[in-house]
């Protein structure tokens, strides 16, 4: 049997009501040389049942497990894999059709590069478009970028080389077992990055789902504790790494959390981590990286709350009607079925698009 060019993995926990939207951006890829791996990680909920039409499709199969989390689950369907290249994607998020075409060929180009991966963009349960503010230039994606900015920024934008994940040991299930799940995928593409510098797509081609329940936004302590538990072993895994680089790491994952935080009235801790983050390392505005970061996270936390480029829903309009490059990749989500979303009557547009390669967004 000819081994595909891709294996597609999906780690599915009680995510029924999600993963429909997310196989049907599978199956619309352009690429069309992969296989899909679901792993059922001890679901109790209809899982199955929606599963079941999909399992048609030659290319998707289901694999079961008790449940052991997200790394484990991710590790498990690398196991399975039959393709050289491996491409996670969580149950709720989505692909653009050309993600697989756009990054797969690229990796297979340069086998220098470990991996590669897109711009990705924020989506909420409907899959309406959240603010975002993208970067006006490429951001910087060698090991010390993806330390202080973690340029990928999405554990489903990226598709990896299956051999260099098992080199360096897939995700690190013993930071779940230590109550500190969420930061596996960023600790791998570090240890990847140390290999070689990966490859970077200047698209926006993966949609990253944001909901109330998701882990970085319902429990920014445990993700705040994840994150800093992954700087601390990558200090104390590679020597080389300068204190600074850890110092400037530690800020930037802070204020990635500090709205969560206080989404969550947790005044308290938002003023200890902004101590932490800002006063013990008082010369972080010094780095570039950091402070075009922070830019673009004021600029977005501005929009969201004057509501400057969005309606008064509070969103833009579901992905249904975004348009990319002139082109309504998602527009078969309106008839998705029981999972599918329809289209806000009467909402406008968002249009996402390239120009001398750097992303603008335009309401």
């Amino acid at each position: 049997m000819i081994s595909p060019r891709v294996s597609v993995i999906i780690p599915a926990y009680n995510s029924a009501w999600s993963i429909s939207r997310t196989l049907q951006s599978i199956q619309h890829q352009t690429l069309k040389d992969f296989e899909v791996i679901v792993v059922n990680d001890g679901s109790t909920d209809d899982l199955e049942d929606i599963l079941e039409p999909f399992l048609a499709d030659a290319r998707i199969r289901v694999v079961r497990q008790e449940n052991s989390g997200l790394a484990a689950s991710r590790n498990r369907g690398i196991s399975e894999a039959k393709a050289p290249l491996v491409a996670p994607i969580d149950a709720d998020d989505l692909w653009h059709p050309e993600f697989l075409e756009e990054t797969v060929p690229a990796l297979e180009k340069d086998d220098s590069a470990p991996f590669a991966f897109s711009y990705f963009f924020r989506i909420d349960e409907h899959d309406r478009l959240l603010p975002f503010t993208p970067p006006d230039a490429p951001p910087r994606h060698d090991f010390l970028g993806l330390l202080c900015l973690n340029s990928v920024g999405c554990g489903s934008a990226a598709v990896y080389r299956k051999d260099l994940i098992l080199r360096v040991g897939g995700y690190d299930v013993a930071l779940g077992k230590r109550g500190l799940p969420g930061a596996e995928d960023w600790k791998l593409i570090l240890h990847l990055a140390k290999l070689g510098e990966p490859i970077m797509i200047e698209r926006l081609l993966t949609g990253y789902r944001i909901t109330a329940g998701s882990m970085s936004q319902s429990r920014p302590q445990r993700q705040h504790r994840a994150v800093l538990a992954v700087i601390h072993e990558i200090g104390r895994e590679m020597p080389d790494v300068s204190r600074r680089a850890l110092a400037d790491a530690r800020t930037m994952m802070a204020a990635w959390l500090l709205p969560a935080y206080a989404r969550n009235k947790m005044f308290g801790r938002f003023i200890g981590h902004l101590f932490k983050a800002y006063a013990l390392n008082p010369f972080w505005f010094t780095n570039p990286l950091l402070r075009d970061a922070h830019r673009r996270w004021l600029v977005t936390q501005w929009r969201a709350l004057s509501r400057a480029v969005v309606p008064a829903s509070d969103v833009l309009p579901h992905l249904s009607g975004v348009c990319f490059e002139g082109k309504y990749p998602f527009d078969y989500l309106v008839h998705s079925g029981r999972n599918g979303g329809p289209t806000d009557a009467g909402a406008s547009d968002v249009v996402l698009h390239m120009r001398d390669g750097a992303v603008r967004d335009t309401p």
